[in-house]
């Protein structure tokens, strides 16, 4: 049996729920982000993390989720189709005050953007060490197409 399959079967009920959960919702995002202008799609309240709301737990493993399926699923998405993924599956479980964060840099002289969620002060969806080196861009109305 090949690794992912193992994997696959490793998984309980819960985790395995949570990643067809996932996968729905990084199809639903993807959707989304081909027919809305992006800054619509980001824009964040910057109060947001003062206010969260939910079990820390559960938003960890919803984030883990939509890594899992973005890895292993039937596509693999850029980081803010993860993001949006993430948002609606913590705000569909009650948990609230994620947003979406996107920052840039220049890295060996190219134009790098990079998208990830904060819920409480914590990056969710990825590595804490990695976004620290993006530049948060707080209006992104100049993302909107046309």
């Amino acid at each position: 049996m090949p690794p992912p399959i193992r994997r696959l079967f490793a998984l309980d009920a819960r985790e395995l729920r949570d990643l067809i959960r996932a996968q729905v919702a990084l199809l639903k995002a993807e959707w989304r982000l081909k027919r809305e202008p992006i800054g619509a799609l980001a824009i964040r309240d910057p109060t947001h993390a003062d206010h969260a709301a939910g079990d820390p737990v559960r938003a960890r493993a919803l984030a883990r989720a939509v890594e899992r399926a973005a890895t292993h699923g039937i596509f693999r998405p850029y980081c803010l189709t993860r993001a949006m993924a993430i948002r609606a599956l913590l705000e569909r479980d009650g948990i609230r005050g994620a947003s979406i964060r996107v920052g840039v840099r220049r890295h060996q002289g190219e134009f790098q953007a990079h998208a990830w969620i904060l819920w409480a002060h914590e990056v969710l969806g990825d590595r804490a060490e990695h976004v620290a080196q993006f530049t948060e861009v707080d209006d992104l109305r100049v993302l909107q197409r046309g």
